[in-house]
């Protein structure tokens, strides 16, 4: 299977499985590809992929698991910017276009139209206000703060956590603010499959490409495509840059719509040799640039 160096332009596309809001930095002379990972990253997922143009940081956000919402798990994220990581990644968490993996085993216990203001202290101490226009169940909220907690103690300078909600402090928040605690912490389980999504250019019926989402990095050792008939899709295969997706370039694009069903057959591993062979069936998701 081929390997692309992905365009920053659809970077994007690949940053809606945990991530909106996508930002870049541009340098007029191309450089060679660097990946900076923080120690939280390579505990979790090992040495981040190198193999983009310019400079990417690659760090991790936390969310909850169905059915024992007390624990979180870390999931990837790859950022364009140096500045305000924290708050790029929580917006990410928060936003309504974060895709989790078709396994089921991952829910985002973030109500609708959250909105998260992040102040710093001199103290190593950052500052969270949420504002909220619905109510949280008190088991998706307790999540939630563990989500903010071990996500933001990931970056050195914070050590202590506070939150506020609609203005208030949270009445279990202890006076200094939320520390580190490994006791909500799980470990990662092994590559999923995340979405199948078409990216159509402005205008265009067909899409240009497929991308075959995962939820990490990952060594694709094998990987078909299949119509809802079972025939196979012809045409280019590729892994995408960050390694997180499978890019097909169909030699029949008129074939395929929003919504179109199609079957992925996969064997992939990531870099601390965690496996996943599976199938799913999966409608075209649609996206434009």
């Amino acid at each position: 299977m081929k390997k692309i160096f992905t365009s920053l332009t659809l970077l994007g596309v690949f940053c809606l499985m945990f991530s909106s809001g996508c930002q870049q930095q541009q340098d007029e002379s191309p450089k060679p590809g660097v990946v900076e990972a923080n120690p939280t990253y390579i505990h979790y997922f090992g040495e981040p992929p190198y193999e983009t143009e310019g400079r990417a940081f690659a760090r991790v956000g936390f969310l909850p698991r169905k059915g024992n919402p007390g624990k979180i798990r870390a999931i990837p994220l790859f950022l364009f910017s140096e500045q305000d990581q924290l708050r790029q990644i929580l917006d990410r968490l928060t936003s309504d276009k974060l895709f989790l993996p078709q396994n089921g085993e991952l829910y985002s216990p973030f109500p609708p139209e959250l909105k998260v203001a992040v102040t710093t202290r001199e103290d190593r101490t950052v500052r969270l206000s949420l504002t909220a226009q619905k109510d949280w169940s008190a088991a998706d909220l307790q999540a939630a703060v563990n989500v903010m907690i071990e996500t933001a103690v990931q970056f050195p300078e914070i050590t202590k956590v506070r939150i506020l909600l609609n203005g208030q402090p949270l009445a279990q928040m202890p006076e200094n603010g939320f520390a580190h605690n490994p006791q909500r912490l799980t470990a990662v389980g092994d590559p999923a499959l995340v979405m199948l999504l078409g990216n159509w250019e402005k205008g265009a019926e067909s899409p240009k490409e497929i991308f075959v989402e995962f939820d990490r990095p990952v060594t694709v050792k094998s990987f078909q495509l299949f119509d809802k008939k079972g025939k196979k899709i012809e045409g280019e295969y590729f892994t995408s840059a960050f390694q997180m997706a499978v890019v097909v370039h169909p030699a029949d694009p008129g074939r395929f719509q929003e919504g179109t069903m199609l079957r992925a057959e996969w064997d992939v591993v990531d870099t601390l040799g965690r496996a996943n062979k599976g199938e799913s069936t999966l409608p075209l998701n649609r996206v434009e640039h």
